[in-house]
């Protein structure tokens, strides 16, 4: 679980105590991988991964949910676009392209 921060934003503690409140959490991911075979290193990699990738996305859109719906398209099987989602994908794909 994480709380809540004890400190306000312009706080120079903020930003550790916000490391250690994500840590348990974390080091719960990774030994959820180890048993399902996933190395530690492997999954430290991938989330490092993850996260550089969701950096990305929220540079590019910092609030994705207050972004305006889509148009209703009248297709009950539409539902619409993920704008978050698919400038992840992009922000990922430009990412491995670099040289």
């Amino acid at each position: 679980m994480i709380n809540t921060p004890k400190y306000p934003v312009s706080h120079e503690d903020r930003l550790l105590v916000c490391q250690e409140e994500v840590e348990g959490p974390v080091q719960v991911i990774i030994d959820r991988a180890n048993m399902h075979g996933w190395t530690t290193l492997e999954t430290i990699t991938a989330m490092e991964e993850v996260l550089r990738n969701l950096r990305i996305a929220y540079d590019d859109d910092p609030a994705p949910a207050e972004d305006p719906p889509p148009a209703d398209s009248g297709d009950a099987n539409d539902f619409g676009a993920f704008p978050s989602a698919d400038r992840l994908v992009k922000a990922y794909v430009a990412e491995r392209e670099k040289p």
